[in-house]
């Protein structure tokens, strides 16, 4: 009976529970309910020693205890009133019951989910023990991995003390190509110095070149080619009207040319009538060789008869009668001689007079002669020399030319070594803060951290790569400005060259009208001696006396003739030669123009390029820095 009111107890205390919780009927509810039933069930034994008295009961005894016994009546009320409390008590005991089968229902469902999670439970015990497992193998190769690890970061340690070394050495070295570089750049300041001073320009207005920094020599040498360019567009504006002059020179020369060959004809059939004059001439020699045959037969003849006349003289003196009278028609004979004697010494006069005249003709055109051959010898001298400076400045040019692009392949080769030595420099500096770092990190953490210097490393990998590639095309381009501006270089002093030769070509123009002007004198003079060749042939005709000297002047006068045609021979290869220059010039003066508008469009892609390359550049320096603090900031 204790035990069942024990459990009416605690089936009250459990429905009181349930009522309490708002009728709510969770297992786990139940479940605890269940076990706080077992405990008092358990703890049975020790309520036996305490005797345990039901609620109703003991309030039964209260009323027993309290209430005097009233009677009848007073019975059946209490009768009634347990009746009442009897039903209530069997009310509640099959409420009771029914709460207690809901709570084995439930609690058999508790035990049922306790059981598939208690199997749930064992399945991930046994998956957190293969879990655990795995996990000591990861970590024993982890923990190889590890030691590998830290034994070939001691490796790279020790690869990288001896890179420090190799650094400290290679900075070193850096170092001296730093002051030599410095030295260059020293150099390339006192060149730009002496430009300004040659040229009376300042490059830069506000500061002078001996204070320029070294950061801005880039600009203004861009600025010195952009002053040489306008200069060079200058001077093209100067070689349109030279060229236009060339033309109307041609022009001009063309003109000439056929007046010297309608000269050179008039010339040729001159030449023929000087050959039938020379025939005629020849002709004259004959006749005059007569004459003198027969002058000396006749001075024969006179000398005879002076003879003859002397033997009567002799023979007069011893009859001096027949002298007397002999000497009376001798005497009419002597008048008569005289006055032809007379005549003869006057005759002899005007032929003196006019031999002297001759003679003075002669020595002027001796004079002329002269005068015009050492004018030719000088003018062949002056082309001489002329030739020979243009020989010795052409040698000069290229002696020039080569200096220049020696000195500015070593300027360019100094400054890409320093470019180059920074940059290994540089390489170098975060190689050794990636490895630091790196350590660093392998000590700290060496599973999240290796991840991370890995990606940063490849970052800073492919970084190095595209700002050596950007700096290889830097110095390529660097190259190719050098190689453009030596060309340039090399243009404009073909373009001083072309305008030289362009002043010599003036010069031998000028000479060669003041060569046909003397040529046209020589003409005139020629005409004149032809002329005097006529009067001197007719007069020879007259007189045999002059033969001689003419036979002398003709000689001259053929010399003269035949060195005419040699000058005019000169003259025309000469003239030939020039006009094949001047083509060579005007085609080379185009080649020039050509070549410059390619230069000068190349040199702007260049410069282009250049500038993006260098945008790019700093673009990945920053990158770089930002990495680097990033790196910095995560060790």
């Amino acid at each position: 009976m204790e035990s069942k009111a024990c459990e009416s107890n605690n089936e009250d205390l459990l429905s009181s529970g349930i009522t309490t919780n708002g009728g709510s009927s969770s297992p786990f509810f139940v479940s605890s309910v269940r076990g706080t039933i077992t405990e008092n069930a358990s703890s049975s034994g020790t309520l036996t020693q305490k005797p345990f008295f039901p609620k109703y009961e003991v309030e039964l005894d209260s009323h027993r205890k309290v209430i005097p016994y009233p009677g009848k009546e007073h019975i059946e009320r209490v009768l009634e009133e347990y009746s009442h409390q009897v039903k209530d008590l069997q009310k509640r005991l099959s409420e009771s019951n029914e709460l207690h089968e809901k709570q084995k229902f439930y609690l058999r469902q508790s035990v049922i989910d306790l059981q598939t999670k208690l199997q749930e439970m064992q399945m991930e015990r046994d998956a957190m023990a293969d879990i655990r497992r795995r996990e000591s193998q990861s970590q024993e190769e982890l923990r190889n991995q590890l030691q590998n690890t830290v034994h070939e970061l001691e490796a790279a340690k020790c690869l990288k003390e001896d890179m420090l070394k190799d650094s400290s050495t290679q900075i070193e070295q850096l170092r001296k190509m730093m002051l030599s570089h410095e030295g260059v750049l020293q150099e390339i300041r006192s060149i730009l110095v002496d430009f300004e001073e040659a040229s009376g320009k300042k490059i830069c207005e506000h500061d002078s070149m001996s204070t320029m920094h070294f950061r801005s020599l880039g600009s203004a040498i861009s600025k010195i080619l952009r002053e040489l360019d306008t200069e060079i567009s200058y001077l093209k504006g100067r070689i349109f009207p030279v060229e236009d002059q060339l033309e109307t020179l041609k022009s001009e020369s063309q003109n000439k040319i056929e007046l010297l060959l309608q000269q050179h004809q008039d010339r040729e059939q001159a030449r023929n009538q000087n050959s039938m004059y020379m025939r005629q001439l020849s002709d004259l020699e004959s006749t005059v060789s007569q004459l003198r045959s027969e002058l000396r037969e006749a001075k024969r003849m006179y000398e005879d008869k002076i003879e003859e006349l002397e033997k009567q003289l002799v023979l007069a003196n011893s009859e001096l009668t027949e002298a007397r009278t002999e000497r009376d028609q001798f005497s009419q004979e002597s008048g008569n001689l005289d006055d032809q004697l007379q005549k003869l010494l006057a005759d002899l006069h005007k032929r003196e007079k006019e031999l002297s005249l001759e003679k003075e003709q002669n020595k002027r055109l001796w004079d002329r002669d002269t005068g015009n051959s050492i004018t030719i010898d000088h003018l062949r001298r002056e082309l001489d020399d002329r030739n020979m400076e243009v020989q010795r400045l052409e040698a000069l040019l290229k002696a020039m030319k080569s200096e220049c692009q020696g000195q500015m392949e070593r300027q360019m080769a100094a400054i890409q070594g320093k470019n180059e030595s920074l940059e290994k420099v540089s390489s170098l500096t975060a190689q050794l803060e990636s490895t630091k770092e790196m350590l660093r990190k392998v000590v700290e953490e060496l599973t999240a951290k290796k991840m991370t210097l890995e990606s940063s490393e490849r970052t800073v990998s492919d970084l190095t790569a595209s700002l050596q590639e950007k700096e290889r095309a830097i110095e390529a381009t660097n190259a190719e400005i050098t190689k453009l501006r030596s060309r340039v270089d090399l243009k404009l002093q073909e373009l001083q060259h072309l305008k030289n030769e362009g002043d010599h070509l003036r010069n031998v123009q000028t000479e060669c009208e003041a060569l046909k002007l003397q040529m046209a004198e020589k003409d005139k003079v020629i005409e004149i001696l032809r002329q005097q060749i006529e009067n001197m042939t007719q007069l020879v005709g007259q007189h045999g006396r002059t033969a001689g000297a003419m036979q002398v002047e003709k000689a001259q006068l053929e010399k003269e003739i035949n060195d005419r045609k040699l000058e005019l021979q000169e003259f025309k290869i000469l003239k030939d030669k020039k006009d094949a220059k001047i083509r060579e010039l005007e085609a080379r003066v185009s080649d020039l123009e050509l070549e410059k508008v390619k230069l000068v469009n190349a040199g702007s892609e260049r410069l282009r390029a250049v500038k993006d390359i260098r945008q790019e550049r700093d673009q990945l320096l920053n990158e770089v820095k930002t990495s680097r603090t990033e790196l910095n900031s995560l060790s």
